[in-house]
């Protein structure tokens, strides 16, 4: 196996493109994170937050190169977690960052009208930095890139932290 050397930790952000926008780095526990820019020019991401892809780019290579925070657009495109808060891509910013798209991830940010209890499918709620259910218990997930809930979170408009299990890749 060829050893990859990386020039940022995963909690590093930069203000230029230093890692291969969109290039994925397999972790020690079975995770995979991608490179990516803070699409939005005005909104920071929050460190353990759930963000999806663009859908402008759809059916193009850099659909994986940009995220922003779940809008009514884009939910269907879950792209992963935040491992650190990126700020948004104004002139000079740290905007680009790693996102968790597949694997164990700690202390996701939870929230929503409906409890979660441990193997429910969510997915990033519109407008918000939170996860959510993403179908009744019981059903089968409405879409292919999703989050499984690891612990039980309260029914609550706060985010909680809760263990998940990325599948966005």
């Amino acid at each position: 196996m060829i050893k990859l050397l990386w020039e940022t930790a995963l909690t590093d952000v930069a203000a230029t493109d230093i890692e291969g926008v969109g290039r994925l780095r397999y972790g020690n526990g079975g995770q995979i994170y991608r490179w990516v820019k803070n699409r939005s020019t005005t909104t920071a991401i929050v460190a353990k937050q759930v963000v999806c892809y663009n859908e402008g780019n759809v059916g193009a290579s850099a659909l994986y190169e940009s995220v922003n925070e779940p809008e009514t657009e884009n939910l269907m495109l879950n792209a992963g977690m935040a491992v650190t808060a990126i700020v948004a891509s104004a002139s000079d910013a740290l905007c680009f960052g790693w996102i968790c798209v597949q694997g164990y991830f700690q202390d996701a940010l939870v929230g929503g009208a409906t409890a979660v209890a441990i193997g429910d499918s969510l997915k990033g709620a519109n407008d918000s930095n939170n996860l959510a259910l993403s179908v009744a218990t019981g059903s089968a997930p409405a879409y292919s890139s999703h989050f499984i809930s690891l612990e039980t979170a309260d029914s609550s408009s706060l985010a909680q932290a809760t263990d998940v299990y990325v599948k966005c890749l």
